[in-house]
């Protein structure tokens, strides 16, 4: 039986595959549907919810998997099946609740898959971050975190905290057990979102996971990124790119291809033409 894909090609939404205008450029959508005739599993992994995403991106987007929320969540584009939902139990909610409040950090507690996109929060502190701008995104969908209200699962927290590596690095420590990613705002380019998920989840995690179910090799994988949270998925892939925009660092450690307003994922798979990216 011939197989459905021959690669995976995992790109990141924002500041990747989308313009700051938010839209992909044409160019790269004829790329994304010429990958899609040489049978290269196309899939979206971003930070986003599904709501987000579905706000963000066509029904008919070229594209055939999304992993959504840093890999919390993974649907099939074309049907909207929900494939993958993991959450992080309520006594370890509970536990990073606890941390978050011992560091006086502003946070927010993001509900199951797929209702990620409703939360509540806890502003502690009044911080010069965007934790408040993000809060009123959508009034409708937070809502305040009582002091002893009972605790369920969740399939993440946030916590927003100043450009403060140091601060960040302490955070981490206190939160053990948990993966913790961090995340440069897309609202104010400059306060870190400090992303906790279950141990095991990432955005790598999501694409190893479709390229478990599809069999493909890992030669075959290749993934573009943009910022801290793609690392993950960055050191997963066996070929790897990070657009212009990225910030230095991460540009010293991946390949650099055109900026995301210069028809990014184009750029990445001219590059990888040499390393068994199908190309018709």
């Amino acid at each position: 039986m011939t197989p459905r894909f021959t690669a995976l090609l995992a790109t990141d939404l924002d500041g990747t595959l989308l313009t700051s205008q938010r839209r992909a450029t044409e160019q790269d959508l004829r790329t994304l549907h010429q990958l899609g005739q040489d049978r290269v599993c196309r899939a979206v992994v971003t930070g986003r919810s599904l709501h987000s995403t579905r706000r963000a991106l066509p029904a008919d987007f070229p594209i055939d998997y999304l992993v959504f929320s840093s890999g919390a969540g993974i649907v099939d584009w074309r049907t909207g099946e929900l494939l993958v939902a993991h959450q992080i139990p309520g006594p370890e909610v509970a536990r990073a609740i606890d941390a978050m409040l011992a560091h006086q950090v502003n946070f927010m507690v993001h509900e199951p898959v797929p209702e990620n996109h409703r939360f509540r929060y806890r502003q502690t502190c009044v911080e010069d971050t965007d934790f408040i701008r993000r809060r009123d995104y959508d009034p409708s969908l937070a809502v305040p975190l009582a002091t002893g209200s009972p605790i369920g699962p969740a399939s993440q927290l946030l916590a927003v905290i100043p450009l403060d590596l140091e601060r960040l690095a302490a955070l981490r420590a206190s939160l053990t057990g948990l993966q913790v990613i961090r995340t440069t705002s897309p609202l104010d380019k400059q306060s870190i979102w400090v992303e906790v998920f279950p141990p095991h989840v990432s955005k790598a995690s999501g694409c190893e996971w479709l390229a478990i179910r599809f069999g493909i090799p890992h030669p075959k994988t290749y993934c573009l990124g943009n910022d801290y949270n793609d690392l993950h998925m960055l050191q997963w892939g066996a070929h790897a790119a990070v657009v212009a925009n990225a910030p230095p660092d991460l540009r010293q450690q991946f390949a650099v291809v055109s900026s995301h307003e210069h028809d990014a994922l184009t750029s990445a798979c001219a590059s990888w033409a040499s390393c068994g990216l199908p190309q018709s």
